[in-house]
């Protein structure tokens, strides 16, 4: 009677088929091993030898057989595959000497060591996915190229959803830059590109990445690498003597919520807060009068003229205490900045804004300070879908004009189609929904309206493992065996990210791992570090892992207590904190680019899709 094995690499390629022609390649394994002979076609010329052969299964789909090395009666399935798909693989294999019964497609690279999150992609990507995860991280995928190398004859916008690559092409349009200016200008060593993005940690990523891409010292002392906060102060600071005193999100609407209770008002802190950034500042409307009249787009809550007036003076009595006692909001400090800007002139020859979806209209006004408009001057990359905040604006209503020169990115490659498919319900919408941005704006999310989407991954790799656990300390005592399986599967430290939506959880995921001799560090440690990566959902912003854990999705963690408590019952204030949540842990999924493991404790966040509670 024949004999079938199965090739090691076979059940995750296997486990992707649609139901129906699982049971059909199942139904014909069956009826092989039965002595029905007939099934199997040999594949003539097949450079792997004689042996190899075609599994009927049904009129379009064909299993590839070939036999098992060191063995003389034993066949093994390596693929199910379309017919020509499969007449095609099968010319492609050879066969691997040793008693593993195992064959190489000489189209592939090596499988990787036993246990590991297994990562296959097209033969462009193949030696980027065969070498190092710090070779991976400036992997530029090919098509790409054209944008990080274009002449453009003015400002320039490429947007594009979850493993599209933004902050790759923001990284090389950086270098790119660099390099042209050196030649232009040998004799000019100033910084004359700047590379900005909104987090400290990222910041520090794209600068240690840019080393590598531009090993020459005159090349790369060309580009600064910043935060657009850190420079606003920076240039406030030259102006004024002193360092504006920032404040952070959550004090302001703190103490917005103080502000609204003393005065009465039947609004929460947070829409107070919301109404001055996203409205008023926004706007830089300066008077009552205006803000009457003003439209108030994306804000859910009607207001009356006669709620208006008693809003603006609320407002106004609060900005002014700030004032007094020399307290800056972050889009404040960046909007003075651009002030000073417009007076002494732009600063740099190019300017590369990465992570533009959280911008703020100040921001925006500042980086078009920061440079004379003019050929190649502003070249804006972003991912709408990760968009936390809730800053939509037309650019060419404050003075970018990038019509004729957006582009979207549709090749995902940076995540497994198997994360993408599984994180994409995280948003409210079909996984089929692809990421992007219209035209000349920044922060709308393509997939609502309607334009094309984005394209499925061109990885793939194991599903998303998802755990339910009963406590805490079962909880910690999975993951640390997780973290322990990548390690002893060969994946480097560093590669692996570790994260919870607060301080308190990863307090007690660090204490498990460094229990179990697993050595951690923080998300924003130096590269050279050997440790597994510890941190905050938030970090993970624009960070790039082989695995990642995210642990601690259950409720009342995600959304924190806190910030539910912070809407004060409004529901518009309620559903822009859920909204936000739902943004963040999109943007923690998809930081995985080969395997993610998620955990909750007891009932799951809402959340996640299609998970059950503990019983």
């Amino acid at each position: 009677m024949p004999k079938l094995a199965i090739s090691p690499t076979f059940l995750s390629e296997f486990s992707r088929l649609e139901n129906a022609i699982q049971t059909a390649a199942l139904t014909a394994v069956q009826a092989y091993m039965s002595g029905d002979g007939d099934r199997l076609e040999a594949v003539a010329d097949a450079p792997g030898g004689p042996g190899i052969g075609l599994l009927h299964i049904g009129p379009e789909w064909s299993g590839v057989v070939a036999p098992a090395p060191a063995t003389d009666d034993v066949q093994c399935l390596v693929a199910v595959r379309p017919r020509d798909e499969a007449i095609a693989y099968a010319h492609g294999l050879r066969p691997a000497a040793g008693p593993e019964i195992e064959l190489v497609d000489a189209d592939r690279p090596p499988a990787p060591p036993a246990g590991a999150p297994a990562v296959t992609g097209p033969a462009a990507l193949a030696d980027g996915l065969a070498g190092s995860f710090d070779d991976w991280r400036i992997t530029l995928h090919p098509d790409q190229r054209r944008f990080t190398e274009a002449h453009f004859t003015g400002s320039a916008q490429v947007t594009g959803g979850p493993g599209t690559g933004t902050t790759v092409v923001a990284l090389h349009r950086a270098a790119y830059l660099a390099e042209r200016d050196a030649a232009a200008f040998p004799d000019r060593d100033r910084r004359a590109i700047l590379l900005t993005t909104r987090g400290r940690l990222l910041a520090r990523t794209l600068s240690g990445l840019l080393d590598r891409l531009l090993p020459d010292p005159a090349v790369r002392g060309r580009v600064e690498v910043a935060t657009i906060d850190s420079l606003a102060r920076g240039v406030v600071c030259e102006h004024t003597g002193t360092v504006p005193e920032a404040v952070g999100r959550d004090a302001l609407g703190e103490r917005w919520r103080e502000t609204a209770r003393s005065e009465g008002l039947p609004y929460s802190g947070r829409f107070l807060a919301d109404e001055w950034e996203q409205v008023i500042l926004t706007q830089s409307i300066a008077n009552c009068p205006d803000y009457i009249r003003c439209e108030r787009s994306g804000r859910l809550l009607h207001l009356a003229p006669e709620h208006r007036t008693q809003v603006w003076e609320t407002i106004q009595r609060y900005t002014a205490s700030m004032r007094v006692s020399g307290e800056w909001s972050y889009p404040q400090i960046a909007a003075e900045a651009a002030r000073i800007l417009a007076r002494s002139g732009p600063r740099y020859r190019h300017v590369v804004a990465d992570e533009s979806q959280d911008l703020h209209p100040a921001h925006w006004r500042l980086l078009r300070a920061l440079v004379a408009e003019g050929p190649d001057d502003l070249f804006i990359a972003g991912d709408p879908e990760r968009r936390v905040g809730d800053h939509r604006v037309s650019l060419s209503s404050l003075g970018i004009n990038v019509r004729g020169r957006s582009h979207r990115l549709r090749t995902v490659y940076r995540v497994t189609q198997e994360i993408l498919h599984w994180a994409a319900p995280i948003l409210g919408r079909h996984p089929a929904e692809g990421p992007g941005a219209p035209e000349g704006r920044s922060g709308s999310p393509e997939g609502r309206s309607g334009a094309p989407a984005a394209r499925g991954s061109l990885l793939n790799g194991p599903e998303p493992v998802v755990r339910g656990c009963a406590n805490r300390d079962e909880e910690r005592s999975a993951l640390g065996d997780q973290v322990r399986a990548w390690l002893e599967a060969g994946v480097a430290p560093s590669s692996i990210a570790v994260a919870g939506r607060n301080q308190w959880v990863v307090r007690g995921l660090a204490k498990e791992l460094t229990a179990r001799g697993i050595p951690t560090a923080p998300l924003d440690a130096d590269d050279t570090i050997g440790a597994v990566r510890l941190g905050t959902l938030h970090k993970l912003t624009g960070q790039e892992f082989r695995c990642a854990a995210v642990v601690g999705l259950g409720e009342p963690l995600l959304p924190p207590k806190a910030a539910i408590d912070s809407a004060e019952g409004d529901p518009v204030a309620l559903e822009q904190v859920y909204q936000q949540e739902r943004n963040l842990l999109f943007t923690a999924c998809t930081r995985a680019r080969d395997t993610l493991y998620v955990s909750f404790v007891g009932t799951p966040t809402r959340l996640l899709p299609h998970v059950d509670p503990m019983i």
